[in-house]
Order: C-alpha cells, then sequence, then structure tokens
C-alpha cells in the first residue's frame, strides 16, 4: 500500500516537475489538434474558441511564472529567464494564431449581417408603400377634404 502511495506521488512529481518547453510543446500540439486551421465555421465556435484560449492563455502564463520562480533558485539566472521567456513567448504565439482565426471569423460574420441587414432595409424602401397613400400636403393635410369623401356621395 505504502509502495503504490510512493508510486503515485512519484508519477504526480514527475508529471509536475516537466520541463516548461515540453508543457509549451503540449500546449500547442493540444490546441492545434483543437482548432487545426480553418476549423472555426460558425459564431459558435469562435466564441468557444476564444473562451478556451483564455484559459490556455492563463495556463501558459501560470508556466512561466512557474519556471520563472525556479529560475532564481539557480545559478545562471539570466539564461533561465530567457529560455523560460522565450518559451512562453512560443506558447502564446500558437494561442494567437487560433485567437486571430476566430477573430477573424466573427468579424467576417458581423460584416456579412450588416450587409444582409442594409440590403433587407434597401429592399423595403424600394417597394411601393402598401395600402392608400397619405398627402403630406393640401387640403387633407389642412383637414378639409379628403380624397376619400370626394368619391362619397353626400347624403340629404
Amino acid at each position: 500500500m505504502i509502495r503504490l502511495a510512493l508510486t503515485l506521488y512519484a508519477l504526480i512529481m514527475s508529471a509536475v516537475l516537466a520541463t516548461s518547453a515540453l508543457a509549451a510543446e503540449t500546449l500547442e500540439r493540444a490546441l492545434s489538434r483543437r482548432f487545426p486551421q480553418g476549423s472555426i465555421t460558425s459564431v459558435t465556435a469562435a466564441r468557444q474558441a476564444l473562451a478556451e484560449l483564455d484559459a490556455a492563455r492563463r495556463e501558459a502564463e501560470q508556466m512561466f511564472d512557474d519556471e520563472r520562480l525556479r529560475c532564481y533558485d539557480k545559478f545562471f539566472t539570466a539564461s533561465c529567464l530567457s529560455e523560460a521567456k522565450e518559451i512562453r513567448r512560443l506558447a502564446l504565439s500558437s494561442i494567437r494564431k487560433v485567437e486571430v482565426e476566430a477573430n477573424a471569423f466573427l468579424r467576417k460574420e458581423k460584416a456579412a449581417e450588416r450587409d444582409r441587414e442594409i440590403a433587407e432595409r434597401q429592399g423595403r424602401a424600394a417597394r411601393p408603400l402598401e395600402g392608400p397613400a397619405i398627402p403630406i400636403t393640401g387640403a387633407a393635410r389642412d383637414g378639409g377634404a379628403t380624397p376619400e369623401s370626394e368619391t362619397k356621395p353626400d347624403k340629404p
């Protein structure tokens, strides 16, 4: 029983102590597998991708913070920090690629929706008015005779 617990602990610790480069590469592969280029084809998928990318960005920043803290314990702190920054840059770069695609799709969809609304308004404006026209000048406007009263015979 103790041996099993120690084995599990060793596995967990080895997973935690994995290098940040491997974690960043894993994050990049997971993003490319989850959102291959050209896979965002709906507004729902774009919004979901952006929500998931926020979590991935937080994870990348957390990995960088953890690695940065480990760097301060090393003798060559500056080179360790440079490596950590490069790993962070690579991770954020892969996140940014998916983010750009999702935002581009949302912009394109919003522009298409705006174009549809404009076409609909122009179509309504081009159609003839339905029903009788309301005169805006003359006696009808001033409260005088209306075109309808002119055609009806007067009652004795």
